[in-house]
C-alpha cells in the first residue's frame, strides 16, 4: 500500500507521550494516542510502531482515525502535494533579548509609537478578519520575498533597541495575558519595517494541552522567556 502523507497545511511534533498534529487550515489540533498509532501507514511518522502492533496485513481503512483524517483532508497520497510527518528542526532558545521590567515607563520616539500603532492595528484586524492559515501564509510569503533566508541577521544592537521600544510600548495597547498570537504578529510587523524577519514559532504541550507561539532569532527570544518556551514542542516555524 502506498503510504499516506500529511497534507501541506498539517504539521506534527512529539510532545510527551503523544504525537500532536496541527491542522492550520481548520485551526485545530489532534493528539494521536498511542503515539505510534499511525506509524504503519503515514510516511515519516516520528514515533515508530512496536513490532507487536504492526501486523503485516494491517489495513489503514480499518482505523477510524485514518478515516477521519482522510475525510478532513489531513492525509493525502500524492507526493507532489503531501509531505512526510517529520517534526520541524528548531533551535532551542537560550536567553531573552530584553528583560521585562514593569518599573520602566515608556520613553520612545514618536515614529516608533506610530509604527507600533500601525503594526498592532494590522495584526489585530488580520487575526479578526482572516483565517489563521492566511495570516501565516502572508508572513511566510513576505519573509521569502524579502530574501530573509541566507541573509545576514539584524545588527544585535539595533535589534535590541527595537525590541526594547516594543516592550515599553506594548502596555499602552494591550496586555500579554492570552495574547501570544497578537503580540507575536504585532512584533513581526514592527520589525519587518526595518527588514528584520525573525522566526515565528508555534509550539504545543500536553497533559494538560496548551498551544503557544513566540518570536525567536536564532537562540534568542524576542518576546518571551526561555523557561516558559522550553515547556513547548515546536510544531511550526514560519
Amino acid at each position: 500500500m502506498q503510504p499516506y502523507l500529511l497534507a501541506p497545511h498539517v504539521y506534527s511534533c512529539v510532545s510527551g507521550q503523544h504525537v500532536v498534529l496541527m491542522d492550520l487550515e481548520r485551526d485545530k489540533y489532534l493528539a494521536v494516542v498511542p503515539a505510534h498509532r499511525l506509524a504503519r501507514w503515514v510516511s515519516g511518522w516520528p514515533v515508530g510502531a512496536q513490532a507487536a502492533d504492526s501486523p503485516r496485513d494491517a489495513d489503514a481503512g480499518t482505523d477510524p482515525l485514518v478515516l477521519q483524517m482522510l475525510a478532513h483532508g489531513m492525509l493525502v497520497t500524492d507526493p507532489r502535494i503531501g509531505k512526510p510527518a517529520a517534526p520541524v528542526a528548531s533551535v532551542r532558545p537560550q536567553r531573552s533579548l530584553v528583560e521585562f521590567d514593569l518599573d520602566i515607563r515608556p520613553s520612545v520616539r514618536a515614529a516608533l509609537l506610530s509604527r507600533f500603532g500601525r503594526s498592532y492595528l494590522r495584526a489585530r484586524l488580520s487575526l479578526k478578519l482572516r483565517p489563521i492559515q492566511s495570516v501565516v501564509d502572508a508572513v511566510r510569503d513576505r519573509k521569502a520575498r524579502r530574501g530573509s533566508r541566507g541573509a545576514p541577521q539584524a545588527d544585535p544592537a539595533r535589534l535590541r533597541s527595537l525590541v526594547t521600544a516594543f516592550t515599553r510600548l506594548r502596555p499602552l495597547f494591550y496586555t500579554l495575558r492570552g495574547a501570544c498570537l497578537l503580540d507575536s504578529l504585532t512584533l513581526l510587523h514592527f520589525l519587518s519595517a526595518e527588514g528584520i524577519h525573525p522566526d515565528w514559532v508555534f509550539g504545543v504541550k500536553t497533559e494538560p494541552f496548551d498551544a503557544h507561539c513566540w518570536v525567536q532569532q536564532g537562540e534568542v527570544l524576542l518576546n518571551d522567556a526561555p523557561d516558559r518556551v522550553r515547556q513547548y514542542s515546536p510544531i511550526l516555524i514560519v
